[in-house]
């Protein structure tokens, strides 16, 4: 590192933030946007709108399903399993911290009286799916409800898939389009959001129940890091998503040997928004 960032305060930073003019036309975009799709409900900032029409380019439109609020599984048929299925999804629709010990009893049992069919691994895989949705530990908690040496099992095939499959590297499509000044692609966008969301609910999982075999998944992460650092082919947000797994990941469990590959990089010609993340990951 041979270079510093000049630190400012909240609240210079809060004038400067509030001193942004934005057209009424972009306020309006905004509330649209919050309307029409649902990943940016909770929050958005017509500012980042704002932005995006200042860089604005001209790509092909990228036409996928729009992400609906919540998760659901839609199941056709009314077979036995299709309401075993139906019922566990019921529940986890409903799940909240204020009914999930009733939850969590309804879910046991259903575990409990398939935990030697064929069903098992389908709800397993139901809840995972879950899990991968949600921020909330309310459905990763559920995971303890299994047997233990089974749950053991099955996350070890869904990490050496990970590990295989590099899963834990974007999409096609998030290295083929600039997410950041495409032209009202918020299909897209919130494909990518979803894509997001879920691999850092999974590293959370890998964090719990790999911490032994979680370097291997650093060292992958940091090593392609390293590789494409400079590569100016490469939109410079793509390194920003893996730094980000690499920081949420490392202030949970830190290990040097990670942290001294990424404060060996020289930052001089790097985004601020990249050095922002390297500084975050040496100063933890």
């Amino acid at each position: 590192m041979d270079e510093q960032i000049i630190k400012i305060s909240i609240e210079q930073f809060r004038d400067i933030y509030n001193s942004v003019d934005v057209p009424r036309n972009i306020l309006d975009k905004a509330l649209d946007i919050k309307n029409t799709y649902s990943c940016f409900n909770s929050y958005y900032d017509p500012k980042m709108i704002w932005a995006k029409k200042i860089y604005n380019n001209n790509k092909e439109k990228y036409n996928k399903p729009k992400v609906k609020s919540r998760f659901h599984i839609i199941i056709p048929d009314f077979t036995k399993k299709s309401e075993l299925k139906r019922c566990l999804i019921g529940n986890l629709n409903k799940l909240s911290i204020k009914n999930r010990d009733s939850i969590y009893e309804k879910i046991k049992e259903i575990i409990a009286v398939n935990d030697n069919n064929d069903n098992k691994d389908d709800i397993f895989m139901i809840i995972w799916n879950y899990v991968k949705t949600s921020d909330d530990e309310l459905y990763s908690n559920i995971l303890a409800l299994f047997d233990k040496e089974y749950v053991c099992a099955m996350l070890d095939k869904l990490w050496n898939n990970y590990i295989n499959n590099k899963e834990w590297d974007p999409p096609r499509y998030i290295y083929e389009n600039n997410l950041l000044v495409l032209n009202d692609e918020y299909d897209m966008y919130c494909e990518y959001t979803k894509w997001k969301r879920g691999i850092n609910n999974i590293n959370k999982i890998w964090i719990k129940y790999k911490r032994e075999e979680l370097l291997i998944l650093l060292n992958n992460i940091a090593d392609y890091v390293v590789s494409i650092v400079y590569n100016t082919d490469i939109y410079k947000y793509i390194l920003d998503i893996l730094l980000e797994q690499l920081y949420k990941i490392l202030a949970i469990a830190k290990y040097n040997c990670i942290i001294d590959k990424i404060k060996n990089i020289n930052i001089k010609n790097l985004d601020n928004s990249t050095k922002f993340f390297i500084y975050n990951i040496i100063e933890l």
